[in-house]
């Protein structure tokens, strides 16, 4: 009789560890904070030597991301405003559709010849109804949020 109760106790216990572990994922955090503004500073080499800074923001709402950015090229600045509404969201997952972009004009700073990639990407982002999907990845720090956009395979970590 003895022999049979060993293996049952294992069983419930397994089953409450994998009960855990479901829970776990399940209830973890999401890896950011809404309606907190998030920020960062990138410099990009382009093939004729000169550097492409941009300054970008990122908030996320209930059901609305808008991700502004400011480029500097030459002295040339460029404005960039993106929103979108968010189709879904679950445990650190965000699929984005774009309902809007606001672009300031200046045609040296998208240069298709001096950074294509970057041209053809930005392209795909500034088109009303495009899907995005953001995973965001965990942090050690809560005022620090990392994503990886899977559709131009970036990755991304902001402060606020």
């Amino acid at each position: 009789m003895s022999l049979l109760k060993k293996p049952a106790t294992q069983w419930v216990v397994l089953g409450l560890i994998n009960a855990a572990c479901i829970y776990a994922l399940i209830s973890s955090p999401i890896s950011f904070k809404k309606n907190v503004g998030y920020h960062t500073n990138s410099h990009q080499w382009l093939e004729d030597q000169n550097q492409l800074n941009t300054e970008e923001y990122l908030t996320i709402g209930e059901d609305r991301l808008t991700l502004s950015a400011i480029e500097s090229l030459n002295g040339k600045l460029r404005n960039a405003t993106v929103s979108a509404d968010i189709i879904r969201s679950n445990q650190g997952n965000l699929e984005i559709k774009i309902a809007s972009t606001k672009l300031s004009q200046d045609s040296e700073l998208f240069a298709i010849d001096k950074m294509p990639d970057l041209f053809f990407r930005r392209q795909y982002i500034g088109q009303e109804g495009s899907t995005l999907n953001y995973s965001f990845l965990p942090t050690s720090d809560d005022n620090t949020v990392c994503f990886y956009l899977h559709e131009f395979g970036r990755l991304r970590c902001m402060n606020n």
